[in-house]
């Protein structure tokens, strides 16, 4: 297990190994096929897009647990300070980014929908499909996930502050219950690719690892035993991916085996799999993750999109060029907007002794990335 904390910072490094393994399956899947001899990333490019699951489970367990974390601490949850700092985190490089593609536009290098741009900025693009056929999507279509984390935002600290404690499990078991009939409802009438971006639809890809976080919070014992059993969910994701069982149930599958994998390995980092997750380089990916996954739909447009229109959409440049806007993106506009929000917010320090808070606090290296 994680050894004793000795920071008032929570830091997971396992978790920013997470996101760089997220968001480079994510980047090959939008790529093409390369293979040296024997080595291919054919894998990655059919499943890679299993890393935005993968963001989804981090989300929904570290959201909550910080949230039940200055709770247990405070005696309260402040909607001011996690909306400031939620807004200062997720939307300025959004921002940036889509006044980047509005410039391209303009100068007739790309096109983009003015309903897409908008879905965008807006976060609704996961609905845009509903008011016509999709023109010119691709540049903004990774949009789906976040506008669901925004939903999520919403959602989750409502039912915390609004919900008698002990209520509470029952309480985000019963949306998740519903998120799911709504789902099977849907595929009577609708074919999964139509649906697969819909907050009704997935929004248990974030709901069902905000259960862990509140089992870990309340049963933590019984629920820690549970979750070293997370080398049997490691191999559940890889069958699910390989075994054709339907949209549906691979998606509701995957929102249960993920967090269980996640946070196996971050109390158990001394793991093979802990250790590889917990390597410099992939620390690193992983503070910019975010950043790599708004730049990297500019330049792979390879999978789905648009045949490439330049030496900057080519293997390898796309990658250098994607690594570069994301490293410029999270040192001139996140890390500052990041720092502001925490001001502007007043930011709660958890302290060493408060309840539960052993999830949340590493004893190693405290950035500001901790906060997901």
């Amino acid at each position: 297990m994680r050894p004793a904390p000795s920071s008032t910072e929570g830091y997971l490094p396992t978790l920013d190994g997470w996101r760089a393994l997220s968001v480079m399956g994510v980047i090959f899947c939008h790529d093409t096929v390369h293979s040296l001899g024997w080595v291919s990333n054919r894998w990655l490019y059919d499943h890679g897009g299993i890393g935005v699951d993968v963001f989804f489970a981090i989300s929904g367990i570290l959201i909550c647990s910080r949230l039940l974390a200055e709770e247990q601490t405070y005696g309260s949850i402040s909607l001011r300070s996690f909306y400031i700092r939620r807004a200062t985190r997720i939307l300025p490089a959004a921002f940036v980014y889509l006044c980047a593609i509005a410039a391209l536009c303009r100068l007739s290098l790309i096109h983009v929908g003015v309903r897409e741009w908008l879905g965008s900025l807006l976060f609704f693009r996961n609905y845009t499909s509903l008011l016509g056929t999709n023109t010119a999507w691709y540049y903004t279509e990774h949009f789906w996930s976040l506008a669901v984390e925004e939903h999520f935002y919403i959602i989750l600290p409502f039912i915390l502050v609004l919900t008698i404690k002990r209520y509470r499990l029952l309480a985000i078991s019963v949306i998740a219950l519903l998120v799911a009939a709504r789902c099977l409802v849907q595929l009577h009438s609708r074919p999964w690719p139509q649906i697969q971006f819909h907050t009704d639809t997935r929004l248990n890809s974030l709901l069902i690892p905000a259960i862990f976080a509140v089992l870990l919070a309340q049963r933590r014992e019984q629920f820690r035993s549970v979750l070293t059993l997370w080398p049997i969910a490691a191999i559940g994701v890889f069958l699910t991916l390989s075994v054709p069982i339907g949209e549906f149930w691979q998606v509701t599958l995957l929102a249960f085996l993920m967090p269980c994998m996640v946070l196996g390995t971050v109390l158990n980092p001394t793991s093979l799999l802990g250790k590889f997750l917990e390597m410099e380089v992939l620390r690193y990916v992983g503070r910019i993750s975010y950043s790599l996954y708004l730049w990297q739909q500019l330049f792979f447009v390879s999978h789905f999109g648009p045949a490439p229109r330049g030496i900057f959409q080519s293997w390898p440049v796309n990658l250098a060029m994607t690594f570069l806007c994301a490293i410029l993106s999270h040192r001139y506009v996140e890390q500052p907007m990041i720092h502001f929000g925490r001001r502007l917010a007043g930011r709660r320090a958890i302290p060493l002794d408060a309840p539960d808070v052993g999830l949340l606090i590493d004893d190693r290296r405290p950035l500001p990335a901790a906060e997901g």
